[in-house]
């Protein structure tokens, strides 16, 4: 299955019990209510549908939405599987 923004944000108000129309990119994860449980929580998520690794250093520095998921959508474009070269 293929990663994008609205599955991200699908996973993440899942994972942090968020009403999906108030996740906006500009909004902080402060003011969401998702505290560092709900983004482990979020990265479980990821790495079992998406096969996605983000170590926690990726995510310090992080504080908004926007943040957060252009984070998992520019690691995921990165860890795309490449067929072996022969």
């Amino acid at each position: 299955m293929a990663i994008d923004r609205n599955s991200v944000l699908d996973i993440i108000a899942e994972e942090a019990l968020v009403d999906r129309a108030k996740l906006i990119p500009e909004a902080t994860l402060e003011s969401l209510g998702i505290a560092s449980l709900d983004i482990i929580s979020i990265v479980f998520a990821l790495e079992e549908k998406f096969g996605l690794a983000l170590e926690q250093s990726d995510l310090e520095g992080v504080q908004s939405l926007g943040q957060l998921v252009d984070l998992i959508l520019e690691r995921a474009s990165v860890e795309q599987p490449h067929a072996p070269s022969s």
